[in-house]
């Protein structure tokens, strides 16, 4: 058994760092994030903080999602949020986060994140993973995120562990990159 999760440990590692050396997003972390789209903490989608069910203020946040997701300038985003002020959830998070980070502008993308903590928004796993891959080389920061979602009782997922693993990596932290894949590994997530 050790033998098996030692062998898919290697090639993944062998990935992060083959892609890192490139400069380039690593495979498993490459392809987007689970969609923000009705992510709410409501009922039903089998992980805890990843329900499914859409109504009343969700519409709401389902619509700035979409108008997110159509935007091509970060400032967009921005005036986005804060016109759905009171739309705004733990999915159009996610969204705002992601396209942010995609957009180039990583830096905005963890303050989104972080004024939504401050304001007491509900967060879904896919707005911490969004945020996490957004810290780059500040792995520090991508600690701190992945603890506060451990915190709060979300469990981590691949991409979480990934963006986190990542982050370590390309901030020169192997050891601390490593035991994250074992972790990962024990905890029956396979990359």
């Amino acid at each position: 058994m050790k033998a098996k999760k030692f062998g898919t440990l290697v090639p993944f590692l062998l990935r992060v760092m083959w892609s890192l050396s490139r400069n380039e997003r690593v495979c498993a972390f490459s392809s987007p994030l689970p969609s923000a789209e009705g992510s709410s903490n409501g009922g039903g989608g089998g992980r805890r903080g990843q329900g499914r069910s859409r109504s009343g203020s969700n519409e709401k946040s389902h619509q700035l999602v979409q108008e997110i997701k159509q935007t091509t300038r970060p400032k967009e985003v921005v005036r986005l949020l804060d016109e759905h002020d009171v739309g705004v959830d733990g999915a159009a998070i996610a969204a705002a986060v992601g396209k942010l980070r995609r957009l180039g502008k990583a830096r905005e993308a963890v303050e989104v994140f972080d004024r939504s903590v401050a304001r007491g928004v509900e967060l879904v796993i896919p707005a911490y993973g969004e945020a996490i891959a957004a810290c780059g080389r500040n792995w520090q920061k991508a600690l701190e995120l992945f603890d506060d979602l451990q915190r709060r009782g979300l469990e981590p997922t691949v991409v979480t562990y990934g963006a986190l693993i990542s982050a370590c990596a390309k901030g020169g932290q192997w050891e601390k990159a490593l035991a994250l894949s074992g972790d990962l590994q024990r905890r029956g997530l396979e990359p």
